[in-house]
């Protein structure tokens, strides 16, 4: 067994030292398939760079590192832009390294060898598949693999980026330096012991088999996109966002982020957050493990960061996460033997989103109630050094990792939780007026003191039509527009600027029936597959889902309707978001005609100060009552509120049936409609509704869950009516209108006598 350890180590001996001289290679490809890495001097003005290139490094108010076209070189001559050559063909120069590294094979068989060599200690499996059928593996270091002891959990992992070769031999040379140090070396053996260690080399091996072993310049994954004859995504910007409820910080926000909506960029971030096969492997690992902790290599810079990236704003546990960096960075020493690596804010770098460590921090933080210090570390002067420096730069960033694993267990003892927003326990409907509202804590290790409970009554479910104002949104960059509309004589409409972020929020949470579905009329005209808008939906303002994206042009007013089955039971907010980079600016994105939205007539804080999970009630009257909780801690503060729980008081017989309107939205020419005619049913019970059920002209009785659309010209009735929870059934009522949509005439003018 001991044999097979001495083989692999003796093989990356053998390989590391096998560089070949750049000079011996030629490329004869033309121009416009050879790229070069550029140094972009940004010390004298504001430097505005072409669409489409890949920045890989930047040091602010210095430099910024390109790779691009060569035969793209003259867009920055043309722009005064000055520019100096780093690496002149990319391919070439990964042609020169590719000795000095392992290919994925050797890899595979290495991580096999340490595995078998190590079994007492060290578990080898894959957390997912690539879409070319590799496996990413991970190896588990512990004194007992497989067993969840409670022990504080750090994950390492490498590539992302397939031309960043160095970042696999760091993983290797970590593995095997906590396997062979194993019961020799004291630190060693006792981290080993009391840490459960994730080792995942080669997040993207895909990509890493396109570039180093077959040689192609690459960063992506090898995804294939039919539709737009491309491959890949930047894995590193599929991540989910920030998790915050900041829309600068969501996945597929551009802004001045290095993130791209186009697929044949080398920053396209994906059809949608965590897209990509590699990335959900990753991302379920790690939500299914307690990681208090992880580092992320790329290359190069010689830099370490910490979240956030997207802003210069600190986290919530910027000091503590920025000493832990700091101290990691001062344990790497430089490519040139000289200095270590520079620790700063991700941000500093340049600003990115849907990245690991702001995606990997923020939803641990925000949607799990939990903590995982997240860092990047950018090794290396430069993509692929060779192999006199491959040694030292492992060993430096081995030591770097060894103090991560010293320093989480005090992450995971001494850094408390955010309150989760706690789980409301079902309530019954009642008879008497006297309740008991109780919840549960989702984390209980967050320690909450007391509680704040708000109820709220006086529901209406309505539809905006942007005619009474904007109350019942949160605008960050969305406005009241007349320029279009659906219906009426508004609609809302997105900010006009270039890389840009705007958004509208239900300013109410939406308690969430059976049946019902979110729509809308929407009219846009944005960027193709680089500006972007969205609908989403959230639970708790902060993480947010995407439900549709937007590009392109609409042509006209389009109806959109979305089923919310999934949310039955809870309540949502509703956003919209539109992002945009610096290129083409088209005009925009509108939404008009939303269905449903909230309102409540009262919402009344009942305690703020509650030291138990549950809440006495007594003296309701007949009504709907709503209920929401959140909770605190002395470190965090105030969480999120729960989603809303409801109880439905009847004292005594309650007789009185529902009230249900109807209302018509559509253009009018006197007292007929011209277009399409949208019917919008909204009902109202202090007992609460059941249902609605309508039917148009002679056809069947249909249960209502969205707004009806009627197309045909014609007299038309819509009959419908109500039923409350306890059985009360309201009269029939109808509402009728007029369709007739003017058919175009068509002129035609025979020049000529007859018969010709």
């Amino acid at each position: 067994m001991k044999n097979k350890a001495i083989i692999c180590c003796g093989l990356l001996l053998v390989l590391v030292t096998g560089s070949v001289s750049i000079s011996g290679i030629s490329n004869d490809e033309p121009t416009s398939l050879i790229k070069d890495l550029v140094r972009i001097d940004i010390t004298q003005d504001d430097v505005i760079l072409p669409q489409n290139v890949e920045v890989v490094a930047e040091n602010q108010g210095e430099y910024i590192d390109i790779i691009i076209p060569r035969d793209r070189l003259s867009e920055l001559s043309d722009n005064q832009i000055s520019f100096t050559t780093r690496i002149a063909d990319m391919d070439a120069y990964h042609a020169a390294f590719m000795g000095s590294y392992h290919t994925f094979p050797q890899v595979e068989s290495i991580i096999e060898g340490i595995a078998e060599n190590y079994s007492d200690i060290v578990n080898l499996f894959s957390i997912g598949t690539s879409y070319e059928g590799r496996s990413q593996w991970c190896l588990e270091i512990s004194d007992n693999p497989g067993e969840d002891e409670n022990e504080p959990e750090v994950l390492f992992m490498g590539l992302h980026h397939a031309r960043e070769w160095p970042t696999v031999e760091i993983c290797l040379r970590i593995a095997n330096n906590l396997t062979a140090g194993y019961g020799t070396n004291a630190t060693i053996t006792n981290l080993v012991n009391s840490r459960r260690i994730w080792i995942v080399p080669c997040v993207n091996p895909d990509g890493y088999v396109w570039c180093h072993d077959l040689n192609h310049d690459w960063r992506k994954n090898r995804h294939y996109f039919p539709q737009y004859g491309t491959y890949g995504v930047d894995l590193n910007r599929n991540y989910y966002g920030s998790s915050n409820g900041e829309i600068k910080g969501e996945w597929g926000t551009i802004g001045d982020g290095s993130v791209t909506h186009s697929p044949g960029d080398e920053v396209y971030c994906g059809p949608g957050p965590a897209s990509e096969l590699e990335i959900q492997a990753v991302t379920d690992f790690i939500i299914g493990h307690e990681i208090c902790a992880l580092i992320s290599w790329h290359t190069y810079q010689e830099e370490l960061y910490w979240p956030w990236g997207y802003t210069s704003s600190t986290t919530p546990d910027a000091t503590y996460m920025g000493a832990i960096g700091t101290g990691i960075a001062q344990r790497i020493t430089r490519q040139s033997g000289s200095g270590t690596y520079t620790p700063q804010q991700a941000y500093g770098l340049y600003p990115t989103t849907g990245d690991t460590i702001d995606s990997m921090y923020g939803y641990s933080h925000y949607a799990l109630g939990r903590t995982t210090f997240a860092y990047t570390i950018e090794a290396c002067a430069d993509f692929h050094p060779s192999a006199g420096y491959l040694d030292q730069i492992c060993k430096e960033n081995n030591d770097g990792a060894l103090y991560l694993l010293q320093e989480a267990q005090n992450i995971q003892e001494t850094v408390v939780p955010r309150v989760m927003p706690p789980l409301l326990d079902e309530i019954p409907n009642d008879s008497d007026g006297s309740y008991r509202v109780s919840w549960q804590q989702q984390n209980p290790s967050a320690d909450p003191d007391y509680y704040q409970l708000d109820e709220l009554s006086g529901l209406t479910l309505g539809t905006d039509d942007a005619e009474a104002g904007s109350t019942a949104w949160t605008l960050d960059g969305f406005s009241l527009s007349t320029t279009r509309y659906h219906s009426g004589s508004h609609s809302y409409k997105s900010r006009y600027l270039d890389s840009d972020t705007s958004s509208m929020t239900t300013a109410s949470p939406i308690p969430v029936t059976s049946g019902m579905k979110l729509s809308f009329w929407c009219w846009y005209n944005i960027e193709n597959n680089y500006d972007k808008g969205f609908v989403e939906v959230s639970t708790d303002a902060r993480y947010f889902k995407i439900l549709d994206s937007f590009t392109g042009s609409s042509g006209s007013w389009q109806y959109k309707e979305y089923d919310l089955a999934n949310y039955s039971g809870e309540s949502v907010f509703i956003r919209f978001r539109y992002t945009t980079d610096q290129g083409t600016l088209n005009e925009g994105f509108y939404v008009d005609d939303i269905t449903p939205i909230a309102a409540f007539g009262s919402i009344t804080t009942l305690s703020s100060s509650i030291p138990n999970e549950f809440y006495d009630i007594t003296g309701k009257t007949n009504g709907t009552y709503y209920y929401r909780v959140k909770g605190h801690n002395s470190v965090r503060g105030w969480c999120d509120f729960s989603t809303l729980g409801k109880v439905i008081v009847t004292l005594g017989d309650d007789i009185t049936p529902p009230v249900t309107t109807c209302t018509l939205a559509g253009d009018m020419e006197g007292d007929v409609y011209v277009s399409d005619v949208t019917v919008t049913l909204t009902a109202t019970d202090d007992s609460g509704i059941d249902y609605t059920k309508y039917k148009l002209d002679e056809g069947a009785w249909t249960e209502y869950s969205s707004p009806i659309i009627v197309s045909t010209n014609g007299n038309h009735t819509v009959s419908y009516y109500s039923a409350d929870t306890i059985g009360n059934i309201e009269t029939e009522k109808t509402c009728s209108f007029t369709i007739s949509k003017q058919v175009p005439t068509v002129t035609i003018t025979i020049k000529g006598g007859l018969g010709i």
